[in-house]
């Protein structure tokens, strides 16, 4: 699930990996990929420019008392910055819902970014 969590931070994945099976959604995109538990999904949304805004799963574990639980999840992209012809995401911001309130786990502010 994280390789498609990320796919804002990969391009070249979008475009590229045809392994990946997109469905159109109201608000978005339905992104799933193979995965040795079975199909792996995640909903994309996208932001006002049509760029990534944040995708979300209703299920991604979450490690609670030595036991996974599925919980809804989300990671929030923004401070995009056109690199290497690619828009990047500059900001990014993950976490889990669950007791009524947001719990962010993961925070960056990207300071560069290169394609070799």
């Amino acid at each position: 699930m994280r390789y498609l969590a990320e796919l804002a931070w990969a391009p070249d994945a979008i475009l590229c990996n045809r392994s990946l099976e997109w469905q159109v959604r109201e608000d978005g995109f339905r992104v799933s990929h193979p995965s040795a538990h079975g199909r792996i999904s995640v909903e994309i949304q996208l932001d006002k420019a049509g760029r990534i805004g944040s995708v979300s799963a209703k299920d991604r574990p979450r490690m609670e008392t030595r036991r996974f639980v599925d919980r809804p999840w989300r990671g929030s992209f923004a401070d995009y910055r056109l690199r290497n012809g690619r828009w990047i995401p500059f900001h990014g911001e993950v976490g889990w819902h669950f007791d009524g309130n947001w719990h962010p786990v993961w925070t960056a502010e990207l300071t560069d970014w290169r394609f070799e």
